[in-house]
């Protein structure tokens, strides 16, 4: 689970980014973050993350209050895992050393076992195992990312924009993996992502953010079927 309570952050001394803002995921949750670009979209999920100190407020990961914790020290002590926008995969190894470095801190014999689970369950692992990752495709590229932040069984993951730079097959591709790693891992997933309708279908709820603040929260299917919600914030009609 994930509570945060009036975050205040920023890059700069004396700017805020974000504004007090106030969220909650429950265990086994998909929660969206939408807004338009600048609204601090990638700064909540970052500072969530522990990659920027909040400068007021509270971040609570599985009931513990972890706002000043590095990130680091998250993936470690709050089973969390992350997954950039970009540089999310180290192009130069193989598909084999991405995943190996994901469970740095696991024993040998819990390592292979995850490998072979994850194999089995994205099998474009298994048929590029030895090549590099830089052969893969932008869909594919972001499967190993989730896989290898998947490999010491996160209880709470965070996505940074995965549909980023793919086309809509792959987007599709994605999303269909998003919501399977809910499914059969009860993993909690905050995702911050432009393609809000698409978003919106695979989420449980959404947080629509603006000038650093909540706008507007809710149920999903409520704000993708709402017309002046979805006129306003969500680029209008979907097909």
């Amino acid at each position: 689970m994930i509570d945060v309570k009036d975050l205040v952050a920023g890059y700069t001394p004396g700017i805020n980014i974000l504004n007090g803002i106030s969220l909650h995921a429950e265990q086994g949750e998909i929660v969206t973050l939408l807004g338009p670009n600048g609204c601090g979209k990638s700064t909540l999920l970052k500072t969530i993350a522990g990659f920027l100190l909040p400068r007021e407020g509270d971040i609570s990961m599985q009931g513990k209050s972890v706002g000043h914790l590095p990130v680091h020290r998250k993936i470690r002590e709050c089973s969390m895992g992350f997954v950039p926008q970009t540089d999310n995969v180290f192009t130069q190894l193989s598909i084999k050393e991405n995943l190996h470095t994901g469970g740095l801190f696991m024993s040998p014999q819990e390592k292979v076992q995850r490998i072979e689970a994850l194999c089995e369950q994205y099998p474009i692992l298994k048929k590029k195992w030895s090549d590099s990752a830089s052969s893969m495709s932008g869909g594919e590229r972001q499967i190993l990312a989730l896989a290898r932040a998947l490999m010491p069984s996160p209880s709470i993951l965070l996505l940074d924009e995965p549909s980023a730079g793919l086309s809509p097959k792959m987007l599709l591709d994605v999303f269909d993996a998003i919501v399977k790693i809910r499914e059969q891992e009860q993993v909690t997933i905050l995702m911050v992502e432009q393609n809000a309708i698409e978003a919106l279908k695979m989420s449980d709820r959404a947080y629509v953010l603006a000038m650093g603040q909540v706008a507007l929260e809710g149920q999903a299917k409520d704000l993708l079927n709402d017309p002046e919600i979805r006129e306003l914030y969500l680029g209008g009609r979907a097909a």
